[in-house]
């Protein structure tokens, strides 16, 4: 490092060399202390610092008069210095956190490798009885919320310069090592997983032993691969009580729109209790699955500027389409008259514009296992069919299984008898709520403008009992058969 001062560009030529003897004066550390963000970092100065992390240092060093140099104020070419090495993970010219600095603590574009920050370039270095004092610096970053290191070395050096000589000579003399870390680190952090096997199921976790004014962080994940449906989670937080403090039903970005997220802080109890359940009572497609519950809690001199949640809210980000009939999910484009929808999440509601009814087509090896909801609205039955069969008339709040009815999935179906349209747009006009046999499935579906022939069949839920009673006819007639022959 300091061989870099050997050159003429720094104003000419440098010769370091170590003492042959230690100083045998004394160092007096006269003030020294670590800052965070709420600490006026140096204090003592005209101008201290606020907002960032960093510390301040004050040493001054007490001579041994005959032993240790000193200042000669009748020889010019005589000069005590400090010099100070600064290793650090955020560089200053540029101002870059992570960054490595490995560098002489200098001004940009100075001439020699002393000091020259708070205390000035070795102003204020006395002459005894006045001890060499004294050295001043406050290194300080204002991002704190990343973790730092700083490490200085520093020296006394002795400067001779010979008459008639352009070589400056540097004696470097024993020094102190000093600096300071800034380590953001959370307290703890857990993670539950769960399963909610209905809507009135209520899963219940607590944490305890924790820091009061602790701020801490909580949501749920439940864009599982487990999950063909995703639960849509209501998290909610009270105190020992049982009093809400805070709720969310599904406004975070996690989990495709069916998770939540709050933010509060640790009470005097030093406990978190959080409750994990379906959220509006467990609609059809939204009541079950897995999911994963994070909780993160800071310390609480390190605690994140985030807002704390209040009853009525307290999650973050915007409702995704396909939560509700009034907000489905959209055609991505449309097709030779087919509304085409392409990769898209299973259990939402979709919605063409049509008057009459519409027609579904699978894309690629997707399979519609059932119909979660129908719309509600002024028109209250409709009809669907697969292929020559109608499975019957359903209404809102109904779902028909076409596993359960049929005995596998189906690529194609219609539903017709749709007298109004429900949405005051295109957008919203007649949303229906799907279930496909993966997590994801790609579909296409287009308006029927006249009805189409089927064979009736029995209303949903009697299929199976009527194919039952077919079979117990035919076998009470092969058997009345055996009886007439054997008469």
């Amino acid at each position: 490092m300091l061989n870099d001062f050997s050159t003429n560009k720094h104003g000419g030529q440098w010769q370091f060399e170590k003492a042959e003897n230690d100083l045998q004066g004394r160092f007096e550390l006269k003030s020294y202390y670590a800052c965070g963000p709420r600490t006026d970092c140096g204090k003592e100065l005209d101008e201290p610092y606020l907002g960032g992390v960093g510390a301040f240092l004050e040493l001054e060093y007490h001579p041994v008069i005959g032993a240790d140099p000193i200042p000669d104020p009748t020889n010019i070419t005589r000069n005590v210095q400090w010099i100070q090495r600064v290793k650090s993970n955020h560089s200053l010219n540029p101002d870059e956190h992570g960054l490595i600095e490995d560098i002489l603590d200098i001004n940009i574009g100075q001439k020699t490798p002393y000091y020259s920050g708070v205390a000035g370039n070795g102003l204020a270095i006395g002459i005894p009885p006045t001890p060499y004092r004294f050295f001043v610096d406050a290194p300080y970053r204002n991002d704190p919320l990343n973790n730092h290191t700083w490490n200085a070395f520093l020296y006394l050096v002795e400067e001779t310069t010979p008459l008639g000589s352009s070589t400056r000579t540097a004696t470097i003399y024993n020094g102190i090592k000093w600096g300071w870390r800034n380590n953001r680190r959370r307290k703890s952090s857990k993670n539950f997983t769960g399963t909610l096997a209905s809507g009135s199921q209520v899963d219940r976790y607590k944490l305890d032993g924790l820091a009061p004014g602790s701020k801490y962080r909580a949501w749920t994940n439940n864009d599982l691969p487990s999950n063909r449906c995703n639960p849509n989670t209501f998290l909610s937080t009270d105190n020992d009580s049982g009093f809400q403090l805070g709720f969310d039903d599904d406004s975070s970005p996690v989990g495709n729109g069916f998770a939540s997220a709050l933010t509060g802080t640790v009470g005097s109890s030093g406990n978190i209790n959080l409750d994990v359940r379906a959220a509006g009572g467990g609609a059809r497609g939204q009541d079950t699955g897995n999911y994963e519950l994070f909780v993160d809690v800071y310390d609480p001199q390190e605690s994140p500027d985030f807002s704390v949640a209040s009853s009525g809210g307290g999650g973050f980000g915007k409702e995704k389409r396909g939560l509700t009939q009034q907000n489905p999910i959209l055609p991505n484009s449309i097709q030779n008259g087919w509304q085409v929808f392409n990769k898209v999440p299973g259990c939402r509601w979709f919605d063409p514009p049509t008057t009459y009814g519409f027609e579904f087509q699978s894309l690629e090896d997707t399979l519609f296992t059932e119909i979660l909801d129908f719309p509600a609205g002024d028109d209250q039955e409709f009809t669907v069919a697969v292929g020559d069969s109608i499975l019957g008339n359903f209404s809102p709040g109904d779902k028909l299984d076409f596993v359960s009815l049929l005995g596998y999935p189906v690529d194609k179906f219609r539903i017709t008898g749709i007298d109004s349209l429900f949405g005051e747009t295109a957008e919203t006009a007649f949303p229906i709520q799907l279930a496909f046999q993966e997590r994801e499935g790609s579909f296409k579906m287009r308006q029927i403008s006249k009805p189409i022939d089927a064979e009736a069949v029995p209303e949903p839920g009697s299929i199976l009992a009527a194919k039952g009673m077919l079979l117990w006819f035919a076998g009470m007639r092969h058997i009345l058969r055996k009886k007439r022959q054997a008469g």
